[in-house]
C-alpha cells in the first residue's frame, strides 16, 4: 500500500473501493457494430440485463445510494409487449410477484372476493429473482420442455406462497426455507421427473389458491378435469411423461425412482384424486421395501402417506417408516416456561369425558404437546433449531398416523360387514377434529383443496351421525362439541359446509350461555387451541355466530 506524503499510513476509516466484476457478452473487434447488435432471444437479454443491473446496484449500495426497483407500468395497455407465452402464465407471474405473507388476503374460489387470513405468522418473501432465472437462463437443462416463463412463474409461487403457507411453522426460519428451496432447485438438474412433479403440485396449489377450479369435494370425477389452469394441464402431462421415462430407463430400484413418484402423489392429493395417489403409494410400498430411504424421501413420504389416508379416511397405506421417538424433555420444558398460564390447562377437559376411549385420550395428550410447540415456535422471539423442527414434524406425522390407525389396532370397537371399525359417534367427531387441527399446524391444508374438501366431507358425515346418536346433556360434552365445531368451521372456511357447522355452533353457544369471545377462549384453553395461530380466525368465526344470534330470522336446531 503506498505511503502518504508524511510517510504515515492512510487512515483506517477510508474504505477501499469495491471490486467491479465485468461480464463480456458477444465481444467483437468491430466496436462500431456493437451499437447495432441485438440478441434475438428475449430471455437471454433479460438474463444479461439482470446480471448487469445486479452489479450496478451492488456498487451503488456500497456508495450509500439506493435505486428504486421495479418498472413503471405503461398507462396505455395497447403499448404492452407482445406475449410469446400464454396469457394465463403472464398474468400469473404478475400476480404472484406480489409479496405474500400469512396475513395476505386469500382469494375465495370462484369469486373476486378477498378474505384476510389474519394469521399472526409472518411468511417473509424469499428473493429468488434473479436466482431462479439465473439457475437456467438459457433453457439448457433437461427440463426445458417446460416453457421458461411457466417454470419461473411456478417457482415464484412455490417459494413465495405455497411453502410458507403449507409449512407455516417450519418456514419461519431461514435455514428451513432455504433447505427446501435448495432441494427443489437441485432436483431440476439431478432428477427432472422430481422437479416436474413438484411443479405440477405447485400448479395445482396455485390453481386452487386463485380459484381456477370447480368444487373439489369427493366425487367419481377425475379432478384433473376440474382444474381450469392451462399451466397445470401442461406441467402434469410433462411430469407423467418424465416419471414414465425414469422407470423405463432404470433396471434397478434407486432413490430417483422413489422421488419421481413424489410429485404425482402430492399433485393427486392437492386436487383430490386419492385413488390415484393410493396406487402410487402401493407401488412405492413394494419399491421401498428393497432399499434404504434417503433423507429427502423421508421428508415427504411419511407425510404424503398420512395425508392421502386422511383424504380416504382409511388405515394408513404405508407403515410409519421411521422410528418412534418421544419429544425432547428440554423442548417441552422450554414450552412450559415460555407459554402463558392458560396454556397449562390445554387438553385437561378431554380427560374428564367418560365416553371417550383411553387410546384417544392418550393421543390427545400428544396433540396437546404439539399445539404447545407450534404455539412456541410461532412466537416472534423464538428461533427453533432444525432439530426441533424435525422433531415436531415427525411427532405430528406420527400422531396423524396413529389417529388414523388406532381404530383398526384395537378390539374395543365392533366391526361391520366390511370389517371396518364402528367408532362411536362422539369419539368419531373428536378424532376428526384432532385430524382437523393437524391440517392447521404444523402443516396447513387449504380448505378448497381436494384434501381440505375431503376432510370436511368426512367431518360433516361424522357430525350428522352424532346428531342421530343418543346424547347426554352433560356440560363437559357440550364444551367439547363447541370446540369440535370451531375446528370444523375453520377447516371449511368459505366452503358450502361452513354455514352448516356455524348454525349448530350458534345453538351450542346458546346452550353453554357463552356471550363473549373471552368466555369462548377460556373454554378452548381446556381443549386444543393455539392462540397465535387461531385466535384471529376463531374470533371471526365467533363474530359470525353472534351475527346469527342477533338476527331476527335465526335458524334453530334442536341438538337434544
Amino acid at each position: 500500500m503506498p505511503d502518504t506524503a508524511d510517510g504515515s499510513q492512510p487512515p483506517d476509516s477510508q474504505a477501499p473501493s469495491p471490486t467491479l466484476n465485468f461480464t463480456f457478452v458477444h465481444q467483437a473487434e468491430d466496436l462500431v457494430s456493437l451499437s447495432h447488435r441485438r440478441i434475438s432471444n428475449r430471455e437471454q437479454r433479460h438474463a444479461i440485463r439482470s446480471h448487469v443491473m445486479q452489479r450496478v446496484r451492488q456498487v451503488e449500495l456500497a456508495q450509500g445510494k439506493k435505486r428504486s426497483t421495479g418498472r413503471t407500468r405503461p398507462k396505455d395497455g395497447s403499448q404492452q409487449k407482445p406475449r410469446s407465452e400464454s396469457t394465463h402464465s403472464e398474468l400469473s407471474l404478475s400476480n404472484e410477484s406480489t409479496e405474500y405473507n400469512a396475513n395476505s388476503p386469500v382469494i375465495i374460489a370462484g369469486s373476486d372476493v378477498l378474505r384476510p387470513t389474519n394469521s399472526p405468522l409472518q411468511s417473509p418473501r424469499l428473493n429468488i429473482s434473479p436466482s431462479v432465472h439465473a439457475f437456467d437462463p438459457f433453457d439448457t437443462l433437461p427440463t426445458n420442455r417446460l416453457p421458461h416463463h411457466t417454470s419461473e412463474s411456478l417457482l415464484r409461487y412455490c417459494f413465495d406462497v405455497m411453502l410458507p403457507l403449507t409449512f407455516c411453522v417450519e418456514t419461519k426460519q431461514a435455514h428451513d426455507k432455504f433447505a427446501r428451496q435448495k432441494m427443489v432447485l437441485n432436483s431440476k438438474t439431478s432428477n427432472p421427473a422430481t422437479f416436474l412433479g413438484f411443479m405440477a403440485t405447485t400448479a395445482a396449489h396455485r390453481a386452487v389458491f386463485y380459484g381456477r377450479h370447480e368444487d373439489l369435494a369427493p366425487s367419481n370425477t377425475n379432478h384433473d378435469d376440474l382444474i381450469f389452469d392451462p399451466d397445470y394441464i401442461r406441467v402434469k402431462n410433462e411430469a407423467m411423461v418424465a416419471v414414465r421415462r425414469t422407470f423405463d430407463q432404470r433396471a434397478n430400484v434407486d432413490d430417483q425412482m422413489v422421488e419421481a413418484c413424489f410429485g404425482l402423489i402430492s399433485t393427486a392429493t392437492v386436487v383430490g384424486n386419492f385413488a390415484e395417489a393410493r396406487i402410487h403409494l402401493k407401488i412405492l410400498e413394494r419399491i421401498t421395501s428393497q432399499m434404504t430411504l434417503s433423507d429427502e424421501t423421508m421428508m415427504w413420504l411419511p407425510l404424503s402417506n398420512v395425508k392421502v389416508s386422511v383424504g380416504l379416511l382409511v388405515r394408513p397405506v404405508l407403515p410409519l417408516l421411521f422410528t418412534r421417538e418421544p419429544l425432547p424433555e428440554e423442548v417441552l420444558s422450554c414450552a412450559a416456561q415460555h407459554l402463558g398460564t392458560d396454556m397449562t390447562r390445554l387438553g385437561q377437559d378431554f380427560m374428564q369425558l367418560q365416553q371417550m376411549s383411553q387410546r384417544l385420550k392418550l393421543l390427545l395428550t400428544t396433540a396437546r404437546d404439539i399445539c404447545r410447540l407450534c404455539e412456541m415456535h410461532s412466537a416472534a422471539s423464538r428461533s427453533p433449531s432444525p432439530a426441533e423442527n424435525l422433531s415436531l414434524r415427525k411427532k405430528a406425522t406420527e400422531l396423524e398416523f396413529d389417529l388414523l390407525a388406532y381404530p383398526y389396532e384395537t378390539d374395543i370397537f365392533p366391526r361391520n360387514k366390511d370389517n371396518e371399525p364402528e367408532i362411536p359417534a362422539l369419539e368419531g367427531i373428536i378424532r376428526l377434529a384432532a385430524l382437523g387441527m393437524l391440517s392447521i399446524a404444523p402443516h396447513t391444508i387449504m380448505a378448497p383443496t381436494g384434501l381440505g374438501r375431503a376432510l370436511t366431507h368426512h367431518q360433516k358425515g361424522a357430525f350428522e351421525k352424532w346428531l342421530h346418536w343418543k346424547r347426554s346433556e352433560d356440560a363437559q360434552e357440550q364444551k367439547i362439541i363447541c370446540w369440535v365445531l370451531f375446528v370444523f368451521v375453520q377447516n371449511s372456511l368459505e366452503q358450502p359446509e361452513q354455514r352448516f357447522f356455524t348454525e349448530f355452533l350458534v345453538q351450542v353457544a346458546r346452550d353453554l350461555r357463552l356471550l363473549t369471545w373471552e368466555e369462548v377462549e377460556q373454554v378452548m384453553y381446556g381443549l386444543l387451541y393455539m392462540p397465535r395461530l387461531q385466535s384471529s380466525i376463531w374470533q371471526g368465526i365467533w363474530a359470525d355466530v353472534r351475527k346469527v344470534q342477533n338476527s331476527t330470522h335465526q335458524p334453530h336446531h334442536d341438538l337434544q
